[in-house]
């Protein structure tokens, strides 16, 4: 299969390649799945929607033959040849191993017990290049690419399985809006070629934009399917939640006469990431940088938290320099962080939620050095009310939760803390939307209550839901300030892809 193959005849477009009719699972006296039937077919691509917790993920898991549902049956050209192949969320390559290896793990070509290298390498490369990774040597060590080149790299292994349907779980999730587009690209390519995609993510924008097809789950059940024109953002939002989806309340709380923090960039400088950057974030209000991966928006959110240093500038809170660059001193000033990567960076899977919270607040849950297991407990049940995670399940496993709730986990962690500065890069990367409102509802109490907050957010809606002002940004350089609520989003999107402002 390549990306630059013919087009399907026109009589193989629609023809269904798999189907589902009535598929279950349990897990105990959990049910994930209940009576499912959807079909997917050639030249289509398929969005799967719902949120965390909806089934969609056992769905396409018993599609993919990763589990065995308990009744119901799949069928179709596509399954009875085994070509379907998935890209699951979370990251599966091999850091350790070079970009070709990588992808002859995935290769499903001629079967035997020769195998041409010239040939695999070819198809790697062909591969790489559909993917947008065309730049890429296939010899380099996979841990060297950011975490955007390694999403491109998992679509890039899809790809060598040659497969009649190919799932993709959150694909764009961590990609910028150019990157968003060159995968766009690459899945119209497919299409034409009459491959099925089912197409999982939370980005509604895109649904609209890329979907020929959409199925709604919700409670482990199929409730609305259809042609994407016969769904408004209204009424898909309605059928993903089964109520009016109501936005994230905004309010910036007066001016009292306490004193209120504030977080100051003054001309900071990283080489190679961003250059002579100011900004300013006062408490009570949420601040957004807004740019492409590559921007630099990224690198500076981790510079205010202690994790990349400056070359030039300073970062100051309430008038006194921080230590760029020294996580340690940073989190003792009161700024808590957290990672756009929970799997490895924001959560312990195998702990428990409430050691995972206690983590970053030990000085509330121990006594004379030894954590006190009741406070421990009570901290964990007053934030995972605050994060609306259920508080009867904190002392479960953090990998027994979805992935919406893991992201809950790692916000009530950061909390724990009662920080004086809230950075989060990319904060609800992967997470359904009902998830995300409560996340949001979440970081705006602790505006309300004075809590500087400063986040980087690639995903223009986020910004709209949850920050005052947004400031973006274009190869390293600031280039505009606007509030939220007065600027437009084709002049947002103008200054990050241009670096220049709109003339209205």
């Amino acid at each position: 299969m390549s990306a630059t193959s013919a087009q399907a005849p026109s009589d193989e477009r629609g023809q269904v390649l798999l189907a589902v009719e009535g598929l279950s699972k349990s897990y105990g006296r959990a049910r994930a799945m209940s009576d499912v039937s959807v079909s997917f077919a050639a030249g289509e691509v398929h969005a799967l929607l719902g949120e965390n917790g909806a089934g969609k993920s056992t769905l396409v898991k018993a599609i993919a033959g990763v589990i065995t549902p308990d009744s119901g049956r799949i069928h179709g050209p596509a399954h009875e040849s085994g070509d379907v192949a998935m890209v699951f969320q979370e990251l599966s390559v091999i850091p350790e191993m070079s970009i070709m290896d990588n992808l002859a793990l995935s290769s499903r070509g001629r079967r035997g017990p020769v195998v041409s290298y010239a040939k695999l390498r070819e198809r790697a490369q062909g591969s790489l290049a559909a993917a947008g990774l065309s730049n890429m040597a296939l010899d380099q060590p996979v841990e060297v690419l950011s975490l955007a080149q390694r999403q491109l790299l998992e679509i890039a292994r899809g790809l060598m399985a040659n497969a009649k349907v190919l799932i993709l779980d959150e694909p764009t999730a961590t990609l910028s809006d150019v990157e968003i587009a060159r995968v766009h690209s690459v899945i119209r390519s497919l299409t034409d070629t009459g491959t099925a995609i089912v197409y999982i993510t939370h980005r509604l924008g895109e649904v609209f934009e890329l979907a020929d097809r959409i199925s709604v789950m919700r409670a482990g059940r199929v409730v609305a399917t259809g042609p994407t024109g016969d769904f408004s953002m209204k009424t898909l939002v309605t059928a993903m939640l089964g109520a009016d989806h109501q936005p994230v309340q905004k309010d910036i709380p007066e001016s009292g006469p306490e004193a209120r923090s504030v977080l100051a960039v003054e001309h900071a400088s990283a080489t190679g990431a961003y250059d002579d950057v100011s900004l300013e974030v006062r408490g009570g209000e949420v601040v957004a940088l807004f740019g492409q991966i590559g921007s630099g928006a990224d690198d500076l959110v981790r510079s205010v938290a202690g994790l990349l240093p400056l070359d030039g500038g300073q970062v100051l809170l309430d008038g006194a320099v921080l230590a760029v660059g020294d996580r340690a001193r940073a989190q003792r000033a009161g700024i808590s962080y957290i990672s756009p990567d929970r799997v490895n960076e924001g959560v312990f899977l195998e702990a428990a939620v409430t050691t995972n919270i206690s983590s970053g607040a030990l000085h509330r849950t121990t006594s004379r050095g030894v954590i006190n297991r009741r406070l421990e407990t009570a901290l964990a049940k007053e934030l995972a009310a605050l994060v609306a995670l259920d508080p009867s399940r904190v002392r479960e496993p953090v990998l027994a939760f979805s992935g919406g709730n893991q992201q809950k986990v790692a916000i009530a962690r950061a909390l724990a803390s009662q920080p004086v500065v809230l950075v989060l890069n990319e904060p609800t990367r992967g997470v359904d939307i009902g998830a995300r409102s409560e996340i949001y509802r979440s970081i705006r109490q602790r505006a309300a209550k004075g809590v500087l907050v400063l986040l980087y957010s690639s995903d223009i809606v986020e910004i709209r839901e949850l920050a005052d002002r947004v400031i973006t940004m274009y190869r390293g350089r600031h280039v505009g300030t606007h509030k939220v609520d007065a600027v437009a989003d084709s002049q947002l999107l103008t200054e990050i892809l241009n670096g220049s402002h709109t003339h209205e």
